[in-house]
């Protein structure tokens, strides 16, 4: 059966090289997020220099030695998070290859899975610039938002390679437009995180230097626009709610609520003084949004790959 045109998607005769794609495309997504939660607790923990070094650790060293300036426990938090950067390296490699094999007439996707290792290689480049230009505040936010980046470009892998063949069928135009203005919202409030976390106390060692800006005013300015943010995704909610595809209705309602959540914690951390337990939640609460902010609008657009070949059909099989 054809569905808008499109070519039929058997779910139902998935394969196994079928499975491992959408495993190894998860493992892409829990990576990138996983490794924004882990550069928190560097940031968190004043570990950003703990090995003041890049692409070695210090001076010749790959591994810590407890010779820095920083406490060793430090030293090994800040390697520790280099370290899994090979993992999602890894997740990111192990997509494209089996891309490659299951859909090899998928140019587009594959083209958009390439943007995986290629941004995890610039992300590693990024973050030594971070480290040896002394963790100033634009670096460490290009760090965090190239992560966001590689964050949607993850979801958006997984949502193409999972797609079922009932809602092939997109939602109306302005329903796609809404999603659009729930996306560019969303990318406004991390930015204006980023604003927030440059003007903290919390900037990844002691001595790494601060925007010079009133963090009360840019907590407020981040704010105002989390209120619009939560505003424009109870609108996308409301239309949504008995209209479109279920899998679209089910992330706006979960987006929502990630929002209000991540809003609460945002509000309960500036109360508090920004203590960093409270930081690092929200920190992977941002994250966790950001993944669900990314399903939202991919869904909004369904666009199943191709039929899996069949040689790899039979050679998995």
């Amino acid at each position: 059966m054809l569905t808008g045109g499109y070519p039929p998607r058997l779910m139902d005769a998935e394969t196994t090289a079928e499975r491992r794609l959408r495993r190894f495309a998860l493992a892409a997504v829990l990576t990138n997020v996983g490794i924004v939660i882990t550069g928190g607790v560097v940031r968190v923990t004043g570990s950003g220099l703990g090995c003041p070094d890049w692409p070695t650790c210090e001076g010749t060293a790959i591994a810590p030695t407890g010779a820095g300036d920083h406490a060793t426990w430090q030293a090994f938090i800040e390697f520790g998070n280099r370290l899994l950067t090979f993992v999602v390296l890894a997740a990111a490699v192990a997509v494209v290859w089996q891309l490659r094999r299951v859909h090899p007439t998928a140019h587009r996707l594959r083209r958009l899975a390439w943007l995986l290792p290629i941004g995890v290689l610039t992300q590693a480049v990024v973050g030594g610039i971070t480290v040896l230009t002394g963790l100033t505040p634009v670096s460490v936010a290009v760090h965090f938002l190239l992560s966001m980046g590689l964050i949607a470009v993850a979801v958006a892998v997984h949502e193409r390679v999972r797609s079922p063949a009932t809602e092939l069928t997109p939602p109306p135009r302005g329903v796609q437009h809404a999603t659009t203005v729930v996306a560019v919202v969303g990318l406004a409030v991390l930015v204006l995180g980023t604003v927030v976390t440059g003007a903290g106390p919390h900037g990844g060692d002691i001595d790494a230097p601060r925007l010079g800006i009133d963090i009360r005013t840019a907590a407020l300015a981040h704010a105002d626009a989390v209120w619009l943010l939560v505003g424009v995704t109870v609108a996308l909610v409301v239309v949504t709610w008995h209209t479109g595809p279920p899998r679209l209705r089910r992330a706006a309602r979960l987006l929502l609520a990630v929002q209000l959540a991540q809003g609460s914690i945002g509000y309960l951390q500036y109360v508090l003084g920004i203590p960093a337990g409270l930081v690092s939640v929200h920190i992977a609460g941002a994250a966790t949004m950001w993944a669900v902010t990314a399903a939202v609008w991919v869904r909004a657009r369904p666009h199943p790959v191709p039929a899996a070949s069949g040689a790899v059909s039979q050679a998995a099989g």
